[in-house]
């Protein structure tokens, strides 16, 4: 039996989508009840809209469309309002690719610990000297290889061909990935500096 993939559709009425829209609701419903107030005059002349009364409506407009739509927040990347000003999405982009460059370094860290044989393997890889001997010991460093994700399998090939065959050619069961290609200029380039 296959297991069940499928990932159930989000529900439309979750408690926080419910309530987004009884407060988005709440916050029209007073502005309306107070526009009309103003027009019907039950509201005196000294009481009636000003220019501050003006902005509290126009942000409660915004809050209002926020609840009822929080993907619009997504598209202010700049925002200034006096002397507040808020420039959060180039901070979290420049805070993500910080942590792309850490991560790949940690890897590349990882990465060091190869043993000689398995970087014989890509360096192998990369010049095309790829006519091997298959062995048990050969297929475990290609495995460990590939869930370092520097090489993976070519299509219609499985790595424990590698321990069954005499003789075969390494491209014809594995290319190098572009991670396995960055971490041999790496590699030479920490070599030079050592």
């Amino acid at each position: 039996m296959e297991p069940q993939t499928q990932l159930k559709p989000k529900k439309m009425f979750d408690g926080m989508y419910v309530i987004r829209r009884i407060v988005a609701g709440v916050v029209i419903v007073a502005i309306c009840v107070y526009i009309s107030a103003v027009v019907l005059g039950r509201i005196p002349v000294q009481q009636k809209l000003g220019v501050a009364d003006i902005g509290v409506i126009i942000l409660a407009a915004g809050v209002a469309s926020i609840l009822l739509r929080p993907e619009l927040l997504n598209r202010i990347s700049h925002f200034k309002f006096g002397e507040l000003e808020l420039d959060w999405l180039q901070k979290i982009e420049a805070d993500q690719k910080k942590q792309r460059v850490e991560l790949d370094d940690v890897r590349f860290v990882l990465t060091l610990l190869l043993q000689q044989n398995e970087l014989e393997h890509l360096k192998n890889l990369e010049n095309g000297k790829t006519q091997y001997q298959g062995n048990e010991a050969v297929c475990a460093e290609l495995r460990k290889l590939r869930t370092l994700g520097l090489i993976r399998n070519q299509k219609d090939h499985a790595m424990s061909e590698t321990a069954a065959k005499r003789s075969f050619d390494l491209k014809d069961i594995v290319e190098l990935t572009d991670r396995g290609r960055q971490y041999l200029e790496r590699f030479v380039e920490y070599q030079e500096k050592r």
